[in-house]
């Protein structure tokens, strides 16, 4: 499944760029599903919102497809340091720095302790 918020365009000339640059891959492109998140979808045509939606794909459950983007904020945090590295220093560093966010998140999920006043019961 690719989800991307303009992947009813971006789809049209998919083949003809794996073609071109990766034609070993071409046969997992043609499996390849797209869809646009319901967040974007509403700024689309009607006719894009039936063909695209994820409310009307098979499969897709009650995703929202929107997922990938709530990282962009806490990411857009490591754009200055990473401005002038090479691809893969780049690459890198950024998956430390989503590793490391990751696990943060992970230690504050123990945090969590109901009050006694709601225990009192």
């Amino acid at each position: 499944m690719f989800l991307y918020d303009i992947a009813c365009q971006y789809w049209i000339n998919l083949l003809k760029r794996f073609k071109a640059s990766f034609p070993r891959q071409v046969s997992t492109a043609t499996t390849l599903r797209y869809g646009v998140g319901k967040l974007h979808i509403q700024g689309h045509t009607e006719d894009c919102m039936y063909r695209h939606s994820l409310n009307y794909m098979d499969c897709c459950g009650r995703t929202h497809g929107e997922a990938v983007e709530t990282c962009w904020a806490e990411g857009n945090q490591a754009g200055a340091s990473t401005r002038e590295m090479n691809a893969g220093h780049w690459h890198d560093t950024l998956d430390d720095f989503h590793g490391d966010w990751n696990w943060r998140k992970v230690q504050k999920m123990c945090t969590y302790a109901p009050s006694a006043e709601f225990n009192s019961f």
